[in-house]
C-alpha cells in the first residue's frame, strides 16, 4: 500500500532531499522533474502539486515500486 501523501518523505523525495534510486527508470525521472520544479519555484503549493503527482504516479505503477516504497517509508 502506498503511503498517504501526508507522510514526510513524499515531500523529501520530491524536493531531492531524499536520495532515492529506483530500479526503473520513469520513477527517478518524475523525481527529478519534480525536483527541477520546485528549484524554479519551493512555494508550498508547488511542493504540494508535486507530491499529488508523485503519489499518483507510484499508486498507478504501485505493483513496479511497492518493494521499494516499502524500504522508504
Amino acid at each position: 500500500m502506498i503511503p498517504a501523501k501526508s507522510h514526510p518523505r513524499w515531500a523529501a523525495m520530491v524536493k531531492g532531499d531524499l536520495k532515492v534510486n529506483f530500479r526503473v527508470y520513469a520513477g527517478n525521472m518524475m523525481l527529478s522533474h519534480c525536483a527541477r520544479k520546485i528549484k524554479g519555484d519551493a512555494s508550498p503549493a508547488v511542493v504540494q502539486a508535486c507530491v499529488d503527482e508523485a503519489h499518483a504516479f507510484f499508486s498507478k505503477y504501485e505493483s513496479l515500486y511497492k518493494d521499494e516504497l516499502a524500504a522508504i517509508f
